[in-house]
């Protein structure tokens, strides 16, 4: 190596080791997070620009940007029968409209959160832009929020649309299309921009055909009647900047407020309940036959009786000799008796039952049923006439949830096939008295669709303790098969494991249901308040249904009988449908003047609860949706309160319902829907990027 080749490495090697001394300070990081959201520098034409002609429009940013996959989010006033062609590029977003423009029209794109810088994917939240084919810009906005008019929580997606009170009628939402759009975000939220100073009333739906009308009941419709009016009022906004916001060498140590001019536009708390009408289509859906012993029709709708089957093999014959029938939800099986019948490959029915038409009219129809045997593959075929004696399964089982080892607890026999008629005393119940186990009476009851389900009702006490038994073949089926053995035990909580709730209400002037809410916003167990003609009030405890005051005759004589153990007895509604175990049903019907009306659920394992009340105008039972125009969804209150019941324990509280806004006040424990926390991550990530930068620069 020559002394000038020397020269020159060592030089670079000097220079090299300055230049990694000089970078090599403090240990550099990638900086802050970004979390700031792109800005719009200059638009063509311009925001809010007149006299508009071309189609396009070019949007551009001060980063890269893209749009979100979901172009849906966008929303074009008005409207457009041909979808815009919307693309991104660079720092670019370009408008391209497919419908000739209108005349004298604004025209506003909401962009929603579709448009993020390219690196961090922050949101450009609620971006809109406006321009016009008239001499001048409609600038007025108005804006709200639409939420489940049961649950109140939050409901996205939907298309907002708003007409002028001034030309509205009933069949407007069907015939014409919205003239103002918008949408809704994950939060409910929604602004409209770009509207005309005057008069609208405003609606959301579903728009799954996407044709900017509400022309399909299964869409869904928001709405409240009300005539807004758009105003607006030039004023000063201050905002905060916080120091953790700062990039730490900056000279600001403390918080900060700034004052700008700003323009608040009205309205801006619509409030929209969206619920979908309630649709039940009635008619037969398939019919088949799983097994040679069976005949299964599925509805439609669940059916609120039996349908009769008239035989055309046998029509001479009593339905009862033909079959043995029984519903369970939609499917309704009917057990053939008659052994030719069961026997023939293919048997043949009349069934008459109600159908809905295409214009939801409900009508009796009468149709012939032809039930084919599917092929069994078996080595044995068959005799003719002869019945396969399949076992018979017998099982019992009790209320799940909150009336499980309470006294509303319930005990349910379950039969996998038709059962003969037998006697009841083959059913063993006992019950403890001084640690032993003595027989109790009670009434097995059959449930009028589900007959394959019986309840045994009894009364039961705090800390009892109950058995019950049916031996092998005590019992059998219509087909002589015998049943096995199945035994089964229960219990009842002490009194003091449990606790009682009762509550005032306030402000109710129509018949209402009270509903018990747990943590997940589920119903637990229903009252119903009643207006009374009675002036007299039951207050406190006296206001729950006692054993004393059950009004079937049967288990009042059972109570009567076992009084000297039950020291409370649950109320068991008097109907022969009954429920199945995992449902939820009344717990008391209660009626005393309104004004003064208290609801009371007992018997409660410790824990919180939640109460949702409902105005029950129908009387039906349950939440009615709303069905535009001609019905308003049901109202609807939370109670904001949370209440902690602990065992032993009555607890008293009173409800206004009126006291509290209905939109804000669902408890924060029981809201499924929360504001997005990823740009407050985003900061935090950033405050401990600053502590770590100045701890090293100490």
């Amino acid at each position: 190596m020559t002394n000038r080749t020397l020269l020159f490495a060592r030089l670079f090697l000097i220079g090299s080791l300055a230049m990694w001394g000089c970078a090599n300070q403090g240990s550099p990081e990638g900086g802050p997070y970004d979390t700031e959201p792109p800005r719009l520098v200059s638009a063509s034409p311009q925001m809010k620009a007149t006299e508009v002609k071309d189609r396009r429009f070019v949007l551009h940013f001060d980063e890269y940007i893209k749009l979100s996959s979901e172009q849906d989010k966008i929303i074009v006033s008005p409207p457009q029968l041909q979808p815009a062609r919307i693309t991104a590029n660079g720092k670019s977003v370009t408008i391209h409209l497919e419908d000739t423009l209108k005349k004298d029209v604004t025209y506003s794109f909401y962009f929603g959160d579709a448009i993020s810088d390219n690196n961090e994917d922050n949101p450009l939240e609620d971006f809109g832009y406006l321009v016009s084919t008239g001499k001048h810009i409609d600038s007025m906005q108005l804006s709200g929020q639409v939420v489940d008019a049961l649950t109140y929580e939050p409901v996205a997606d939907l298309l907002v649309g708003a007409h002028y009170t001034s030309s509205l009628t009933d069949s407007t939402l069907s015939r014409e299309l919205f003239p103002f759009v918008s949408k809704t975000n994950k939060m409910g939220h929604f602004t409209m921009r770009g509207l005309p100073d005057t008069t609208y009333q405003v609606f959301a739906t579903k728009d799954n055909d996407r044709n900017y009308k509400y022309n399909e009941k299964s869409e869904g419709l928001a709405f409240n009647r009300t005539n807004y009016r758009t105003s607006l009022r030039d004023s000063m906004r201050t905002d905060t900047i916080r120091i953790d916001s700062i990039v730490r060498r900056d000279t600001l140590h403390r918080d900060s407020l700034v004052t700008y001019p700003h323009t608040y536009y009205f309205p801006n708390d619509i409030a929209l309940r969206y619920s979908v009408p309630t649709q039940v289509r009635e008619g037969v859906e398939r019919h088949s036959r799983p097994d040679s012993l069976i005949c299964r029709i599925e509805f439609l709708a669940e059916p609120k009786r039996i349908p009769r089957l008239r035989s055309l093999d046998r029509p001479m014959k009593a339905d009862s000799t033909i079959y043995w029938a029984t519903a369970k939800g939609r499917v309704v099986d009917y057990w053939l008796r008659d052994k030719e019948l069961i026997a023939q490959d293919s048997v043949r029915f009349i069934l008459t039952y109600p159908k809905t038409d295409s214009l939801m009219a409900v009508h009796e129809v009468t149709d012939t049923l032809t039930f084919l045997r599917p092929k069994v593959r078996t080595e044995r075929k068959a005799k003719k006439g002869e019945v396969e004696k399949s076992p018979l399964h017998l099982a019992f089982s009790a209320a799940k949830g909150i009336q499980a080892e309470t006294p509303k607890d319930s005990l349910v026999l379950t039969a996998s096939r038709p059962l003969a008629p037998f006697r009841q005393e083959v059913i063993h119940l006992e019950a403890t008295t001084d640690s032993v186990y003595k027989p109790l009476s009670f009434t097995l009851r059959q449930d009028s669709l589900d007959r394959l389900r019986y309840e045994v009702l009894f009364a039961r006490a705090y800390g009892g303790k109950y058995r019950i038994r049916i031996d092998s073949a005590a019992l059998q089926d219509l087909y002589g098969a015998p049943s096995d053995s199945v035994a089964f035990a229960q219990s009842v909580q002490e009194e003091k494991e449990l606790g009682h709730l009762v509550v005032t209400l306030q402000g109710v002037k129509e018949h209402a249901l009270v509903q018990l809410l747990d943590k997940s916003d589920a119903v637990l167990s229903v009252q119903l308040a009643h207006v009374a003609s009675s002036p007299t009030t039951q207050k406190g405890t006296d206001s729950l249904a006692t054993a004393s005051e059950l009004t079937d005759p049967m288990l009042e004589t059972l109570l009567k009988q076992q009084r000297g153990n039950a020291q409370t007895a649950s109320k068991l509604p008097d109907t022969t449908r009954l429920a199945p175990p995992d449902t939820v049903r009344p717990d008391t019907l209660l009626k005393v003047p309104v004004e003064q009306c208290q609801v009371s659920f007992r018997d409660l394992k410790p824990g919180d609860y939640y109460l949702r009340l409902i105005i029950d105008t129908d009387e039906s039972g349950d939440f009615t949706p709303g069905d535009y125009p001609k019905q308003d969804p049901e109202e609807v209150y939370y109670c904001p309160t949370t209440f902690a019941i602990k065992k032993g324990f009555t607890t008293e509280e009173r409800w206004d319902i009126h006291a509290v806004s209905p939109f804000s006040a669902k408890p924060e424990a029981l809201r499924k829907t929360k504001p997005e926390e990823g740009k407050k991550k985003r900061e935090d990530k950033n405050i401990e990027y600053y502590k770590r930068w100045g701890r090293k620069k100490k």
